[in-house]
């Protein structure tokens, strides 16, 4: 059982930093393929038994994980802004067209 808990935890920790790749390169359908098969993983990781052995790497997937989820709130923010630029455009365009129409 340890031998399935150490395999699903390195290959978790590989998955997590695919994630971060395909997050760099903003292919986010891609970083969810991802986070779903590494879930099949982290179910094994969890249904086994972890110990101090495991410290390490669950400390590097905590961190990797981390990465992950700095660049989507980057993303996230990248994303509400051009919202909020694409709303002040529109607005400045329905003035625009309302005023013009009533000349």
């Amino acid at each position: 059982m340890n031998d399935l808990v150490d395999a699903s935890l390195q290959r978790a920790l590989e998955i997590t930093i695919e994630m971060i790749d395909a997050a760099t390169s903003d292919n986010w359908a891609h970083v969810v393929q991802l986070d779903a098969q590494r879930q099949v993983y982290l179910d094994q990781v969890s249904a086994g038994t972890t110990g101090p052995q495991h410290r390490e790497a669950l400390l590097a997937l905590q961190a990797h994980n981390q990465a992950v989820l700095e660049r989507a709130n980057l993303a996230h923010q990248r994303v509400e802004q051009q919202l909020g630029q694409h709303q002040y455009n529109h607005r400045a365009l329905r003035t625009y067209i309302t005023s013009s129409s009533s000349r």
